[in-house]
């Protein structure tokens, strides 16, 4: 019997630890964040409710992430026309993400130094038939009065976006952009 005391303290111990170990793992962390990513092809043609056409298709890749209350971004993005400016090489550097269900925003710093700001919306991808949005990209000067207070760490709401920034978006027709709203606590 006291053997079996010894395992069963033994195997308690065990599981515990890994409980403890799962808990503080890299995928419990991820379950806490705000994310978005993914990548695919809009356009070309015109914005609805705007004057904004496109003569060519846009590429957009993202990877970005902060935490639950979507502060601490960070993250990676890349838009422009194939074969023109915006390829893989020239990454913006994502500096504030803001989740909302479905919608997203992100914003940040070009390479040449202005600040961005793009809007998603995952209508659940190229299973079912719901094809996800995608905005232009918004680019102007740090010192613009468009941002919002505390931009380039605040972000514009991603379903009214700010005055002179609000979202307008066509159909990816191609790819998949994944929004993930964290639990709230």
């Amino acid at each position: 019997m006291k053997k079996f005391s010894l395992y069963l303290t033994a195997l308690v111990a065990l599981i515990g630890a890994g409980v403890a170990y799962a808990a503080t793992s890299p995928s419990a962390k991820l379950q806490k964040q705000d994310r978005l990513y993914g990548g695919g092809q809009f356009g070309p043609g015109c914005f609805p409710n705007s004057t904004l056409c496109f003569a060519h298709p846009r590429n957009v890749s993202v990877d970005a992430h902060a935490d639950g209350s979507d502060g601490d971004a960070v993250g990676n993005f890349n838009y422009g026309a194939p074969g023109g400016a915006g390829t893989l090489d020239d990454r913006d550097r994502v500096t504030c993400v803001w989740i909302e269900g479905n919608h997203a925003a992100i914003g940040g710093l070009t390479n040449a130094g202005l600040g961005f700001v793009w809007y998603a919306v995952d209508r659940g991808g190229p299973a079912t038939g719901d094809r996800d949005l995608a905005s232009p990209e918004y680019l102007d000067s740090l010192e613009a009065p468009v941002w919002p207070a505390g931009f380039p760490n605040v972000c514009p709401s991603p379903v009214t976006g700010a005055p002179g920034l609000e979202p307008i978006y066509q159909e990816a027709h191609s790819g998949d952009i994944v929004v993930l709203d964290a639990p709230s606590d």
